[in-house]
Order: structure tokens, then sequence, then C-alpha cells
């Protein structure tokens, strides 16, 4: 019998080890879907993301287990699969090393996985509240408010941090190499004949996360960390939380076609989605290119290397996944839809899964805000399972 993902054996694996190997021992011979407007993101593909590319890898596969031990049933199952070596099964924590249920190897207790439709279920909905509450929220347009736009006390936060920005990075974008129409007349623009442009105070994390408390509960989980306090109040409209872009630009980071990571204090630039979906602007930039902010004024703060890496990590899932396409492709039926050029059984879908966003986002989902936990029949994508054969 062969593996697809390599030798098969018994050995002993850590936690993270046990759950990605059985991933990706079953990618490809079970498929489960989330559908979002008209588009479809494998259960597998993203979960495998999560755990390989994502920020803290260990804090989410902490996360997916105890999703999958937090019923009798489902420990029974596992039971019968896998044996917890320096604790049981729901003592996460404690569990050293994880081996297959004699006499089953990795490939047999994989096989054993996905024949079960509670741990299934389980993976599914602990997939799907990352999916519908995080990721899109992080892809929505309407991220930035503009200095053109809201009211008074917008407008004047956002001029403000603009000022705070061409102060630390200078009249010419570090990213997209584009100057501002407000230069003064001494700054000339990088190559000859390039008009000025609008730069825009770009956040890194969405401004709306700072009204979207469920956002800030899964970005928590995402990070292994806290992040409340660096994405409420004054924090969100912080230097450290910003890139001054043109729209362009601003548009395809939002869209995580590109990131800045952070490594050591040093700034990055990593292309994220494929070359031929990238606009001139960003192909300046070669991959790992660095970009040296704070040149004009080390006073004002440099992006946060938390807020980037957790950019940089989520955008890596996201491209991997495959999800970034299927979101951004959703999220653009939606403005065609509210712009009402979508008619037929096509517009209830893009309808159906619009309204469903629009009326979670204004509920708050008090449950999830005042617990950390969503229940899983409630989301922004519903599920289709195709067994392949």
């Amino acid at each position: 019998m062969s593996s697809a993902f390599g030798a098969i054996d018994s050995e002993e694996k850590s936690l993270i080890e046990t759950l990605t190997t059985i991933l990706r021992l079953s990618k490809g011979l079970i498929s489960i879907s989330l559908v979002y407007g008209n588009t479809q993101s494998e259960v597998l593909s993203l979960a495998l993301a999560l755990l390989e590319h994502g920020y803290n890898p260990i804090s989410l596969s902490n996360d997916l287990w105890t999703n999958l031990t937090d019923e009798n049933g489902k420990v029974e199952q596992l039971s019968d699969i896998l044996s917890p070596i320096g604790a049981p099964f729901r003592r996460v924590l404690a569990v050293s090393t994880i081996v297959p249920k004699p006499p089953l190897n990795w490939d047999g207790a994989a096989a054993r996985f996905r024949q079960s439709k509670l741990l299934m279920m389980a993976l599914e909905n602990w997939t799907r509240q990352i999916f519908s509450y995080m990721m899109v929220p992080m892809m929505a347009k309407g991220r930035t408010p503009t200095p053109s736009e809201g009211g008074s006390t917008a407008r004047r936060r956002q001029w403000s941090l603009k000022r705070l920005l061409i102060r630390r990075d200078g009249w010419i974008s570090l990213v997209g190499k584009m100057m501002d129409d407000s230069a003064p007349p001494e700054v000339q623009p990088i190559r000859r004949g390039y008009a000025g442009v609008t730069l825009q105070a770009s956040h890194i994390v969405p401004f709306s996360a700072s009204g979207n408390s469920i956002l800030r509960i899964m970005l928590s989980k995402y990070m292994g960390q806290d992040m409340e306090g660096l994405l409420t109040g004054e924090n969100i409209n912080d230097a450290s939380n910003a890139l001054l872009l043109d729209s362009v630009t601003h548009e395809a980071f939002g869209l995580f076609k590109f990131s800045i990571e952070c490594q050591d204090g040093r700034y990055f630039f990593r292309r994220l989605a494929p070359t031929r979906k990238l606009h001139t602007f960003v192909l300046r930039h070669r991959d790992g290119e660095e970009i040296n902010f704070g040149q004009a004024s080390r006073e004002v703060a440099r992006p946060s290397s938390l807020l980037c890496n957790l950019h940089f990590t989520l955008g890596r899932v996201l491209w991997t996944s495959g999800a970034a396409e299927n979101i951004a492709r959703a999220l653009a039926d939606e403005d065609e839809l509210k712009d009402g050029h979508v008619d037929g059984d096509y517009w209830h879908r893009v309808s159906a899964s619009y309204l469903q966003r629009e009326l979670r986002a204004l509920s708050g989902l008090d449950e999830l805000a005042t617990n950390g936990q969503v229940d899983g029949r409630d989301s922004d994508a519903d599920n289709h399972t195709t067994i392949c054969t």
C-alpha cells in the first residue's frame, strides 16, 4: 500500500504533525467545500494551509484539537484511531506525542478519520469559522476610510495619519513608487513624466476590525495572543498599522496580492499572487526586496512587525489554499449585486451570501464575542460535501 505523503509508518508524531499528516493523506480522497457566493473553497486545503503557513501553527493545532475533543462521542471515535502519549486526549497541552491505534499505521488512521462523520464535521466547522469570520472580513472592501468620506472626525484622523506616514517615509510611496500630488516642488517623481497621485493611509489590519469584535477574537486565535488592545481605540489608526500607498497598490494589498514580511527589524516585500495577477506598480518590486521604512524620520512608528507578519502569513494561507481568489470573486459579485448588474439564478446565490454576511455583521454575534465560540451551523459559507471516488 503506497502513500502520497511518504513512507508508511506508525512512528510517534507531535500534535501538529498528527493533524497535518491526516490532512495531507486525505487531500484528494475526500472533498468538503465551503460555498460562498458562487465559489467553493476546499476545507482540507484551507485547514492544511493554516497549519503549515499560519502565524502560530501550534496555537491553531491546539485550537483544532480542542474542537475535535470537546464531546464524548468525538473522543470515543478518536480513541479508535489514535493513542495519545503523556496525557488523555482532552489535556491537549500535556499530550507529548501521538501514535496510530494498533494495528493501524498513519494511512489507516487517516482513512478512519475520513470515515468519521463526527470528526469531519468538527474539522469543517472549525475551518468554516476561520473562513467566514476572519478571512472574508479581512478581504472585504471598505477597509480604510479616505479623507474625502465619512464625518469630520474620520477625515481629520485620516489626514493626521497620512501626514504621519509622509513624515516617516517621505512623499513617494515606498511600495509602488508613486509621488503624492501635494508634494512640494522640490520633490521629484521616481520616473520622469509620472504625474502625482493622491496617496492613501492604508491600514495593515483593516480599520473595520476596530468595530468588529468577532474578527478581533478570531485574529487572537490565529495569532495565539490577545489582539484586542492593538486593534481598538486610537491604535487602529496608529502609524504602526499603516502604509502609504496609491489607490491601485492599496487595493492589491487589501486583496493580499502582496505583503510585507518583517524579520529582525527589517522589512521585505513579498509577492503572494501569481505574476499575471499583479499590477505594474507591484511588479516594480522583486520578491524579497528590502523596504526601508522610516528613512525620512525615526520619530514616527514604523510598521508593526506583528501586524505585518499577521498580514503576510494570512495572505500566504489564502493564496496557498485557493481561498484568496474565491473570496475576491465573491466580494466582486457582491459589488455587482449592489450595482444591479447580477440577475437570474446567479443573483439568488450571490444575494443570499451577501445578505447573510451583512445580517451577521449587524447582529455582532454576541455569543462568539462573549465566549470566543461560534455555532458551527451559523456561518457566512454554507457547506457542500462530496465524497470523491
